[in-house]
């Protein structure tokens, strides 16, 4: 905030208050400031910082719009801590891009520490889920030809940093009144998604799925899977806060036998996430005393144990070739004529050690899904976090991205701290609400 006392200014409408409420409860002391010794003064670091949620707050898309913003409204700048001369909009991008990451994450955890201590953020239930972030490329651009415009070798010129990933979107309603009772009569219908490739990054975030707040975010390139993420973001939540959770809720996109054996063993939570459809197979005949039958119908010969990635294995071979006597009952041939049989035989394998990916809570339940249901939090957590213009940057480098996107949380943690400090605890989700009402004080 400015170092001049308020009544330097000539008057002092109420919605300087408003800002005020929710500066004030910011510790930017992490944030160091620029000392030059010729030549102008630099700008105040902190008040760019603040600058920047100030653009969030209010909407405004671009650092152009936001420059005349500020240089229209001088007591606003004033407020936000600049005197006489306002930041230009190289100004403000150079923040952005030379900013490190690690000093705005610190704001950000020193926010969650007081939303914690404040009762607000509890931890018991945590739901995980990422966005895209498209990169200011041309690639990106539906009206612009380019050659090999999705080849993941050929990185964009724009934004080296960049890469190429995917996300699906529901189609467009036709124009045909009769196109569109069929496209939404049949919701679960593959064909009701359109699989879109664009060249960017994916803002990974853990909410608290009963204050929709987030607690974990981190921004990486498009081609890093979610399942790559899980664990090491619970590592580091659990590392940064001292949370004990009762479940953790996910997409089908986290069903595999590790993140579920660490929410298990690790978290000792329970996992609410959907079975993936392409990790089934097909169903396995064993006989009472667990041993793997083939298509004959034929009881197989057990040929030890071995480890693979993990899990321990249990191989099973062909009887006709592994056993004289049994061989000789049907003439040393295969009555199913299976190709492999003239290779060494059929041979198949069962696991024999705990798997974490059947042991699960049924997701046709009722208790799963009366839980499940919060994951929807997290999809208003992202709506809420996209008001800001998070998800079309007009920045370009990892950097300046996880910049622009941790401004984003910061000002959704500082809004949730306002609302509690002004005794509207119900209003912590609520941005414009909680604006208009400060206001209205």
């Amino acid at each position: 905030m400015s170092t001049y006392p308020r009544e330097k200014l000539l008057f002092y409408p109420a919605k300087f208050n408003l800002y005020e409420s929710i500066f004030q409860h910011l510790d930017l002391s992490v944030i160091k400031e620029q000392l030059s010794k010729t030549g102008r003064k630099p700008f105040s670091r902190q008040a760019i910082c603040r600058v920047l949620i100030y653009k969030n707050l209010k909407a405004i898309k671009t650092l152009s719009e936001l420059t005349f913003e500020l240089s229209t409204n001088l007591g606003i700048a004033y407020i936000l801590g600049f005197d006489n001369r306002i930041p230009s909009r190289h100004r403000l991008e150079e923040f952005i891009h030379k900013m490190p990451n690690q000093l705005l994450q610190h704001i950000r955890k020193h926010q969650i520490k007081t939303l914690i201590n404040l009762g607000v953020i509890t931890g018991k239930y945590l739901s995980i889920d990422s966005t895209p972030i498209l990169a200011w490329v041309k690639q990106n651009n539906q009206k612009v030809f380019v050659e090999r415009k999705f080849d993941k070798t050929k990185f964009p010129q724009g934004d080296p940093d960049a890469r190429l990933g995917f996300m699906a979107l529901k189609k467009r309603p036709r124009h045909s009144k009769e196109q569109q009772i069929e496209l939404f009569e049949t919701p679960n219908n593959k064909d009701d998604k359109q699989i879109i490739l664009f060249w960017g990054y994916r803002n990974h975030v853990i909410f608290d799925s009963l204050s929709e707040l987030p607690l974990y975010e981190k921004t990486l390139p498009a081609n890093v899977f979610d399942s790559k993420v899980t664990v090491p973001a619970f590592k580091e939540l659990k590392k940064n806060f001292k949370l004990k959770p009762k479940g953790v809720l996910g997409d089908a996109a986290h069903d595999s036998e590790y993140i579920r054996k660490y929410i298990r063993c690790t978290l000792k939570a329970k996992g609410f996430i959907p079975i993936n459809p392409r990790s089934k197979k097909e169903d396995i005949r064993l006989t009472s005393h667990n041993t793997r039958v083939c298509i004959a119908g034929f009881e197989m010969y057990p040929w030890g144990k071995f480890k693979d990635r993990g899990r321990i294995r249990r191989k099973f071979v062909c009887p006709i070739i592994h056993l004289k006597n049994f061989a000789m009952k049907y003439n040393h041939q295969c009555p199913m004529n299976h190709p492999r049989f003239s290779k060494g035989g059929c041979y198949a394998y069962v696991r024999v050690d705990k798997s974490y990916r059947l042991d699960i809570i049924s997701p046709k339940s009722e208790y799963f899904k009366r839980i499940y249901k919060m994951q929807s939090g997290s999809e208003r957590g992202f709506s809420r976090l996209l008001n800001f213009y998070m998800q079309r940057p007009m920045l370009t480098g990892l950097n300046a991205i996880s910049n622009h996107c941790t401004l984003a949380h910061i000002t959704i943690l500082a809004i949730a701290i306002a609302a509690v400090k002004a005794k509207q605890k119900n209003k912590i989700r609520f941005i414009r609400g909680l604006l208009r009402s400060l206001l209205q004080k």
